[in-house]
């Protein structure tokens, strides 16, 4: 099969690499969508975290938001059959270490991260993969069921946040995680107020729907639209979706007393000066964000209702046949041209037209 692999720092490129058979509790799935992730570039860069920690190893497949089709079952498969239309976590837990008996399966001291750390992952005409950690989706197109695992982070950062409805909410960074967050903090936690800060104006215009405003730092000033917005009464829950330098200081500015800060977006080499000063004497709670655990079907379930709009994310839809259909679409992203946002790949050539119940 044709698969991108990643062999050192900007070393990669399509090539042909054997099919693994499903061995006992596997499936064998047909890549129909995959999308394309900032993370991925840390991992063609070797940048990302993992990598410079050596958690992680190459060669790898990357790709870990994926969909596809069943197309064979391995021993002891019950679940799955032929023809499923399934998507696959990206972490793949252990489930015998005392993190997984916890039911913390993020924080597994031996997990696996599909296309991240040490498994292969889905810029592949195929994968193989744990029926374990495999959903089965409905009634949505497959590039609507590749973004499970975006939404699922978004999901997992807003649930750490502690949303309720009599909350006013400030998502940081437009990005595809951070739009993600914005509409779940609206209209799965019913919050009462929702920003978005960022700096892109065509990011922040796709949230208009869901946010009761969409404001860009260059151009007007947070904490006044804030303030008009809270009526005076300032953040309750921050989730940082881009780590950035001026981050805490944004937060220091916009803050109620008692509020909490989730983050799950990577600061890579950004560095955030933080007044922990604020951050005491306001009883501020910090919370880190990792992965999307125990999300999973709910997520599944919002966006096949339609509660969770997808759609609303995708920019571009590209097939995936060489190097170079894999370096345009990187270069894209990267460079943030034709305004893009969230680009989906197709490794087997077939585009996927978005699909509703």
């Amino acid at each position: 099969m044709k698969a991108i692999v990643v062999r050192g720092p900007f070393r990669y490129g399509m090539e042909e690499i054997p099919v693994r058979e499903p061995g006992p509790g596997e499936v064998l799935i047909r890549i129909e969508a995959v999308g394309l992730c900032g993370t991925d570039y840390g991992i063609l860069s070797n940048e990302m975290q993992y990598y410079k920690t050596g958690q992680a190893k190459l060669p790898i497949v990357p790709g870990h938001e994926w969909a596809g089709c069943v197309e064979k079952v391995g021993p002891g498969v019950k679940e799955f059959q032929v023809g499923d239309q399934v998507t696959g976590e990206c972490t793949v837990r252990c489930g015998f270490c005392s993190y997984c008996q916890e039911g913390r399966p993020h924080l597994c001291e031996n997990r696996t991260e599909t296309g991240v750390m040490n498994r292969d992952g889905g810029y592949a005409q195929y994968i193989t993969f744990p029926a374990a950690s495999l959903h089965r989706v409905s009634g949505i197109s497959m590039d609507w069921a590749a973004l499970v695992e975006p939404a699922g982070i978004a999901m997992q950062a807003v649930k750490r946040a502690d949303i309720k409805p009599e909350d006013n909410v400030l998502v940081i960074g437009p990005g595809p995680i951070g739009l993600l967050a914005a509409q779940i903090a609206k209209k799965i936690c019913g919050a009462k107020c929702v920003i978005i800060s960022g700096t892109r104006d065509e990011r922040l215009v796709r949230a208009a729907a869901y946010t009761d405003a969409a404001v860009n730092i260059r151009k007007e000033h947070l904490k006044e639209v804030v303030l008009k917005k809270t009526g005076g009464h300032g953040i309750d829950a921050v989730v940082v979706a881009a780590g950035t330098s001026g981050v805490f200081r944004d937060c220091e500015n916009v803050m109620a007393p008692g509020g909490r800060i989730s983050i799950c977006g990577f600061f890579d080499s950004a560095k955030a000066d933080c007044n922990w000063d604020f951050i005491s004497t306001n009883s501020i709670d910090i919370r880190g964000s990792l992965g999307s655990p125990n999300v999973w079907p709910f997520v599944i379930s919002c966006i096949e209702s339609g509660r969770l709009d997808v759609e609303n994310i995708i920019s571009h839809r590209m097939t995936l046949e060489s190097t170079e259909d894999f370096q345009r679409a990187v270069d894209m992203m990267q460079n943030r041209t034709d305004d893009a946002c969230k680009i989906i790949l197709y490794p087997n050539g077939v585009k996927h037209e978005p699909k509703c119940n």
